[in-house]
């Protein structure tokens, strides 16, 4: 919980110290239609999927909660056709379903070892899943304030207030170091602030939201290199496997997409 506050409570001061100065102080006064779309998004898709998330992970497992979280694209198929109206198709159902098993693989290498399965844990975890599904679609509306910056520091606001609410970060302050407020900073500022900035921009030049979190699952490859690369994490042939249908997910999606816009 603490590291998650510090996440969106670092990210929060980063973009709000950025649209400052590219923005000036007036361009925090915003509408109320504004105003609303980033407590929604800011609450649903940071802070109570977060909540859910943690939940899942201290009911289930890291490999249970990990496929529910990546249930986020089917969620964000229906939420897309329920507000956008926007119909996948037949092949393009099929290349979400690649990908869904694909991110399962690499995520888990099809490690489902657990003791104890919790219904509450099952369903936090498809609330983590929805909320992060949702996350393009309520992007698309906050996107209509032009200043970027300062939509991600009202997004990591409302955040940071809900988990100082519900998720009572500092519970934790005993093992709080300078280190890990090293850390913190930089995961809110690299990790949150720098990648909400191209997120939002490029859902921003996205005409289809269906297709975010499909291209949005490349991260499942990034960790995973990542892991390797500076954790010595293994990946046995299983986790390649997933890393391979994700992209080629990806790469799938991509190339409908264009055909598709081509057509129209």
């Amino acid at each position: 919980a603490l590291s998650a506050f510090f996440r969106v409570a670092f990210a929060f001061l980063f973009a709000a110290i950025v649209a400052l100065f590219m923005y000036g102080p007036k361009s925090f006064i915003l509408t109320k239609e504004q105003f609303i779309w980033c407590l929604l998004d800011g609450v649903l898709t940071q802070g109570v999927y977060n909540y859910c998330y943690s939940v899942c992970v201290e009911k289930t497992g890291v490999a249970i909660a990990s496929v529910l979280l990546y249930t986020s694209p089917v969620f964000n198929a229906i939420i897309s056709y329920l507000v956008f109206k926007e119909r996948l198709g037949f092949k393009r159902n099929i290349i979400l379903v690649i990908n869904l098993i694909g991110s399962i693989i690499a995520a888990t290498a099809l490690d489902f070892s657990f003791k104890t399965v919790s219904a509450f844990g099952i369903l936090m975890g498809l609330m983590s899943g929805l909320t992060y599904g949702a996350a393009p679609v309520l992007g698309k509306y906050v996107n209509r304030n032009p200043n970027l910056f300062v939509v991600i520091a009202y997004n990591e606001f409302f955040a940071t207030i809900f988990m100082l609410i519900f998720l009572k970060p500092f519970d934790g302050v005993k093992v709080m170091t300078s280190k890990l407020l090293l850390y913190g900073a930089l995961y809110g500022i690299l990790i949150t602030g720098i990648a909400y900035m191209f997120y939002y921009d490029g859902i921003k030049r996205m005409s289809e939201m269906c297709l975010v979190p499909v291209i949005a699952s490349f991260e499942i490859v990034v960790a995973a290199f990542v892991g390797v690369l500076i954790y010595k994490e293994p990946l046995n042939i299983i986790n390649y496997i997933g890393i391979a249908l994700v992209i080629l997910s990806i790469v799938l999606m991509s190339l409908a997409s264009r055909k598709r816009l081509k057509n129209v």
